[in-house]
Order: C-alpha cells, then sequence, then structure tokens
C-alpha cells in the first residue's frame, strides 16, 4: 500500500475525467442536433459540410433566381398577349374598312379605332416592366444566373415590339398605319398594305412569344433539377453534421453511469491513506 502518489485514486480520476469529458460532448450534440460543432470534431467533416452548404446556398438562390425569371417572362407574356388580341382587332377593322358598303365617314372612324389601338399597344411596349426592368420596349440581352458554378447562366433576348419596330422586311411598320402615316385606311386605297403590315406584326409577337415561353419551360426545368439537387445535398450534409439522437443518448447515459462510478470509487480510494494511517496507529499502539 503506497500513501503518497495514491495511485490507485489518479486511476480511477483518469477514467472518471475521460467518462466526464464523454459526458460533456454527448450532452453538446444531443442539446445541439449536431455531432459535428467545429472544426476539432471532424476537421474533414466540417470541410466537406461547408462545402456542401455553400453549394446548397448556391443552388438554392439559382433557383429563386429561375422562379424571378418565369414571373419577369410571364409578366412580358401577359403584355404580349393583349397585343396580340390588339392585333386581330385591328386586322378586323382594316377589313372592315375595305368593305364596298363603309362609306368615307365609316373609315373615318375605323381609322380612329385603329390609331387608339396601335397607340394603346405602344403604351403595352412602353409600361411592361418588371421590378423596374423595361420588357418591351429595347433591343437588349440580359443574363440571368441559373446555377451554382461559374458559367450557368441563361441569355434573354429583351425584344422592342413598338409599332415603329413591328416592321415588314421592306421597312413598312405597324406606326405607318395611323391617321396622317403613309397605309393609313382613311382612303380605302391601302388594304393590302395594312394587312401585310399587321400580319407580320403578329408574326414578330407571337415568335416573341414563342421565345420566352420556351425560355419559361426552361426556367421551370432549372427550379426542379436545382431542387432536387439541394434536397440530395442536404441529406447528405445531414449525414455529415447531424446527430443520431437515439445512438448518442445511449453513448450519454454510458458515460453518466461511469461519472457517477468514478464519484464513488474516488471516495473510496481517498480512503486507502486513512486505512494505512489507521494501521499505523494500531502498530504505535502495541
Amino acid at each position: 500500500m503506497r500513501l503518497n502518489p495514491n495511485l490507485a485514486s489518479l486511476s480511477v480520476y483518469m477514467n472518471y475525467s475521460k467518462a466526464l469529458n464523454n459526458e460533456s460532448i454527448s450532452s453538446g450534440r444531443v442539446s445541439s442536433g449536431q455531432k459535428v460543432n467545429n472544426a476539432k470534431d471532424s476537421p474533414n467533416g466540417i470541410a466537406e459540410s461547408e462545402r456542401m452548404r455553400m453549394q446548397i446556398r448556391g443552388l438554392q438562390m439559382a433557383a429563386r433566381n429561375s422562379q424571378d425569371g418565369m414571373s419577369m417572362l410571364q409578366t412580358a407574356d401577359g403584355g404580349l398577349n393583349e397585343m396580340n388580341e390588339m392585333l386581330h382587332k385591328i386586322k378586323e377593322l382594316v377589313i372592315q374598312s375595305g368593305s364596298a358598303s363603309a362609306t368615307p365617314e365609316d373609315r373615318k372612324t375605323i381609322q380612329n379605332q385603329i390609331d387608339q389601338m396601335v397607340d394603346g399597344m405602344d403604351d403595352i411596349s412602353s409600361d411592361s416592366e418588371f421590378n423596374g426592368v423595361k420588357l418591351l420596349s429595347e433591343d437588349k440581352d440580359i443574363e440571368m444566373t441559373i446555377g451554382a458554378n461559374s458559367g450557368e447562366k441563361v441569355i434573354i433576348s429583351k425584344r422592342d415590339v413598338s409599332s415603329k419596330n413591328l416592321k415588314t422586311e421592306d421597312g413598312k411598320s405597324l406606326a405607318q398605319l395611323k391617321s396622317g402615316e403613309l397605309y393609313n385606311v382613311k382612303e380605302g386605297n391601302n388594304i393590302d398594305n395594312a394587312l401585310g403590315i399587321i400580319d407580320k406584326s403578329l408574326n414578330i409577337i407571337v415568335s416573341v412569344r414563342s421565345q420566352y415561353g420556351a425560355l419559361q419551360n426552361r426556367f421551370q426545368e432549372n427550379v426542379n433539377n436545382a431542387d432536387s439537387i439541394s434536397m440530395q445535398m442536404q441529406t447528405a450534409d445531414s449525414e455529415i453534421r447531424d446527430v443520431d439522437v437515439a445512438e448518442e443518448m445511449v453513448k450519454y447515459s454510458t458515460a453518466s453511469i461511469l461519472v457517477q462510478a468514478g464519484n464513488a470509487m474516488m471516495v473510496q480510494t481517498n480512503k486507502l491513506p486513512q486505512d494505512a494511517l489507521k494501521i499505523l496507529e494500531n502498530v504505535r499502539s502495541k
């Protein structure tokens, strides 16, 4: 039996300290819900997890961009749809003006209606915007980032569809159907020219709508893809960072029992020097 040092007590204390540390670690993991709370818990794991989280957040923002892109194109398509309907109405009016029974006064009334329709189309062209971005009044390509990595973007080609830019191949524009212009129908002798201009304008509008519709489908597919990949990566990140509560509670309970046992054993081992003292006292009394 040794009095100094108390090797038995020191041995118990070392095991007690380990159990206490394990209990603290398990308690922290269960309370936070994560098995990797800092870099020392898993240097490789936290590096991999942080890269995943950066990619996840990038994908989530890319999906939002795609949603914004769809909303912007839907706004543009709404304006184009109204312009489409106006062109149909203008064509009806032009054909009506070509009736043999139409009087000059009738054609004047029809021309006034055409003027209002063309002006209305120009209003739609100039007023259609999304978050301050003009959609139908300028020819300009804009970039939309739709991915979390460099180079993952799409080009949106905006078109100026005002009446002066809705032209035939020989330069006749929809704006020239208005009163005082070259192809108005007041005199009843510009019907063919007017119909040709209207048909070409309609083709341009339909072409732009078709392009925007295809882009909307692309954006929707990108949203679905980004959401799917993001979900899979979140599952992988959870495997690295999140704690298995049931498993960790077992570890906590085991460590807690060892801590309590260590406390009890340290009390017993600390009595050993006292027992030695008692033996020495008995020897002295003899």
